[in-house]
This record gives C-alpha cells, structure tokens and sequence, in this order.
C-alpha cells in the first residue's frame, strides 16, 4: 500500500506540472500591436547678422541704421549723435527703438564698434547678442525666427546677412516600419524575444502560452537629444488559440 500511495502522488504532481503553463513560447497565441513614430525636423536657425563700421568721419550727426527682430514691437534704429551739434540727432523713427551712439569725427573704426556694441549691450530685453571683431560687429539673435533683414539706412555701414533666421520645423507623424519590438516573459529581468515590424508598424509574437507579458519599444527622448525612451505596455494571455491586441506604441525618431 505505500508503494501505491507514494505513486500515485509521484503521477498526480507530474499532471499537474504539465497543465501548468508559464509565459513563453510553446503555446497557440499571439499578441499585436502598432508602432507609430514622430520625427522632429529641427530646421530653425537664428538670425546672425555682421556689421562693418567705418570711422567717425564718414558719419553724419543724426545718420542711422536699422535692426530689427522676429517681433515687431521690437524694431530698432540705431543713430548717432556728435556732442559738438545743437541740433538734435533723433530721427524718431515712427514705430521703432532708438539707440543713441554718441560719436566724434575722429573715431577710427574700432572706436564707432566699440561705442555700438555697449550702446547695443544696453538694450533692455534685446532679443539678440552681439559680439565684436576689430570693427566688426556680430550680431546672433536668440530665437530661431525669420527677422528682417538689418539696413545701412543713411550711413555707409556694410552690413551682411550670414544666417536668414528659420523657424523651428515641424514634427510629422508615420508608422514606423522595420522598427524594434521587444518582449518580456513574465518576471523575467532582460527581455526575452524581438520582432521587427512590417512596413505599416505592425508586428506579432506568435505561438505564446498564457501568462504574463510585457512589451517594449525604444525611441528617441525629445528632451534629451542622445538619450533613448522606452515605452511599454503589460498584458496577460488567459486563453488558447487567442489573440491578444495590445494597441498603439508612439515614439520618436
């Protein structure tokens, strides 16, 4: 009788070890989905902008010059004032800025740079920044925008356009074809299989058993250029022969 007893229990365990399944391969079901992806078309570019100056004696008291920006309350003239008139130098510009720039007619042209760049450091929330070379004056806007174009207005500046400002692009959505697709086996750490999908987004993992799942896609982190984001979805298969639709992965790319 207890050789009996220990076998029966010896059969019953290995029944019960075969009806029990864990997530894997071996079984009669699937999972679905999609993957959708966003590309981003960085294709703005800041206004940058050079300004040769020549010497106080090719200026005129009052002479100006126009800057402007992406805003349009935000238009500039720049003008010059020799202490030695009475006469007022503002041109007063209907619907622009001024910036004076006290000068003398014998400034060579470093010094009419030089006095621009501070007058135009001092600009209250100037939207630009400027640097200088020698008589050169750099100016980088801070925003990538369209800006239009800076004019020599009645000096003999030259003035030269090294960057037309752009507008950032705009993002455009599309399946993502040939894309990576991963899957986890219940607790397992790493993942466990791949697919690719076709080249509508779509993938499957075919011949699963019921259990638990996880599914994964990697993609592009908008906020941090360089760095990967996982996106991942669970979900449990309880049925044979079943077909589990596990929805839509979005990233970027």
């Amino acid at each position: 009788m207890k050789r009996t007893y220990i076998i029966f229990y010896l059969s019953a365990g290995m029944l019960f070890s075969s009806c029990h399944k864990t997530a894997g391969t071996g079984g009669t079901s699937m999972i679905t989905g999609t993957v959708k992806g966003t590309k981003v078309a960085s294709v703005g570019q800041a206004e940058n902008i050079d300004v040769l100056c020549t010497n106080g004696s090719n200026l005129e008291h009052g002479d100006y010059w126009l800057l402007n920006s992406g805003n349009s309350n935000l238009y500039y003239y720049v003008y010059y004032v020799n202490p030695t008139w009475i006469s007022e130098a503002d041109p007063h510009l209907q619907g622009r800025i001024g910036i004076p720039v006290t000068f003398n007619y014998s400034d060579s042209n470093v010094d009419i740079a030089q006095k621009t760049q501070l007058a135009l450091a001092g600009v209250t929330s100037a939207p630009f920044t400027v640097t200088r070379t020698q008589d050169i004056l750099h100016i980088l806007y801070n925003s990538n925008v369209p800006v239009t174009d800076a004019d020599n207005g009645t000096t003999s500046f030259s003035i030269d356009v090294i960057n037309q400002g752009k507008s950032d692009g705009q993002g455009y959505t599309q399946m993502a074809g040939d894309h990576e697709v991963f899957i986890v086996y219940g607790t397992n750490t790493f993942y466990s299989d791949m697919v690719l999908t076709d080249n509508t987004g779509s993938f499957a993992f075919e011949g699963l058993q019921n259990g638990d799942y996880r599914i994964y896609v990697l993609g592009n982190d908008p906020q941090h250029p360089n760095a990967t984001l996982k996106t991942e979805k669970k979900t449990t298969i309880t049925e044979k022969k079943s077909t589990t639709a596990i929805g839509e992965f979005s990233i970027y790319f």
